[in-house]
C-alpha cells in the first residue's frame, strides 16, 4: 500500500512539474478541416484532449446553450448555430484536437461557409470576439483541469486519514484489551489462564507495534499529497494570471 501512494503522488508531482513548463500561447492559425484550411484560434491544453474536448461540449453549453457533438477522432461540431457574442451569422462552431511533437492544442473555428471561415483578415471584428470567447474557455478548461486533479488529492487525503484514524482507533482498543486482561491475571489464580491470558497479551502488543509502525507512513502520504495539492493550486492561479495577461 505505502509503495502505491509513493508512486501516486511521484507521478503527480511528475506531472505537476511537466504542466507547470507549458508555454501558454493563443494564436490564430490556419488549421486542415474537412479538406478545406480554415482560420482557427489554437492554444496548448492542460493534460489531455479527451478532458479538453469533454470541456469544451460543457463550456459551449452553459455559455451558450451550444450542444456540440463528435465528428471523429478528437473533434467536435455544432453546426448552424449562433453565437451573437462572436458573430451575427449562423455558422458551425468546430472544436479541432491536435499533437505535436512539444504539446497537445485545441483549435477553435467558426465556419460561416464551406470555405469561409471567421478570420483576422475579412472579420476583424468577429475574429477579435472569437478570440474573447476562445481565452475564456481556454481559461476555464485549465480551472476545470486543476479542480479534478486537486478534488482526486482531496479525497485521497481523506481516505488516508480515515485509515489512520481507524488505525489509531484499533490501536486504543487493543491497549483497553491488554489493560483488562492484566488486570484478571492479577485476580487470577489459574496457571493455565494466566498462560493464555499473557499470551494473548504479547499477540496484542505484536499488534500494537505494527499498526504504530504504519501512523507515520500514512502521515506522510498525507504531508507529501497535501504538499503537492498546495503546489497544484498555486500552478492553478499561476496559470489564470498568464491565461488573463494573454
Amino acid at each position: 500500500m505505502k509503495k502505491i501512494y509513493t508512486l501516486f503522488v511521484s507521478l503527480l508531482l511528475t506531472a505537476a512539474i511537466a504542466h507547470s513548463q507549458i508555454h501558454l500561447f493563443l494564436q490564430e492559425q490556419e488549421i486542415n478541416v474537412k479538406d478545406t484550411k480554415s482560420a482557427a484560434w489554437v492554444f496548448p491544453v492542460a493534460r489531455d484532449l479527451d478532458e479538453a474536448i469533454d470541456d469544451l461540449k460543457d463550456y459551449t453549453k452553459d455559455r451558450s446553450d451550444v450542444r456540440m457533438k463528435n465528428d471523429g477522432d478528437n473533434q467536435v461540431i455544432a453546426e448552424k448555430v449562433s453565437i451573437p457574442s462572436i458573430v451575427t451569422k449562423r455558422g458551425d462552431l468546430i472544436g479541432n484536437g491536435f499533437i505535436t511533437e512539444n504539446y497537445y492544442g485545441i483549435a477553435l473555428i467558426f465556419q460561416l461557409g464551406y470555405d469561409i471561415s471567421v478570420n483576422s483578415e475579412e472579420y476583424p471584428a468577429e475574429m477579435a470576439n472569437f478570440r474573447n470567447y476562445a481565452k475564456a474557455f481556454m481559461a476555464y478548461h485549465y480551472e476545470q483541469s486543476y479542480s479534478r486533479r486537486i478534488e482526486d488529492l482531496e479525497k485521497e487525503i481523506k481516505s488516508q486519514e480515515r485509515q489512520k484514524g481507524q488505525n489509531e482507533g484499533k490501536i486504543e482498543n487493543m491497549y483497553k484489551r491488554i489493560d483488562t486482561l492484566t488486570k484478571r491475571n492479577a485476580k487470577e489464580d489459574d496457571e493455565a489462564k494466566i498462560a493464555s491470558n499473557n499470551s494473548e497479551i504479547t499477540t496484542l502488543e505484536s499488534d500494537i507495534q505494527e499498526l504504530s509502525d504504519t501512523l507515520p507512513q500514512i502521515q506522510n502520504q498525507i504531508d507529501s499529497m497535501q504538499a503537492n495539492m498546495d503546489k497544484l493550486k498555486n500552478e492553478s492561479n499561476s496559470f489564470q494570471f498568464a491565461i488573463g495577461s494573454i
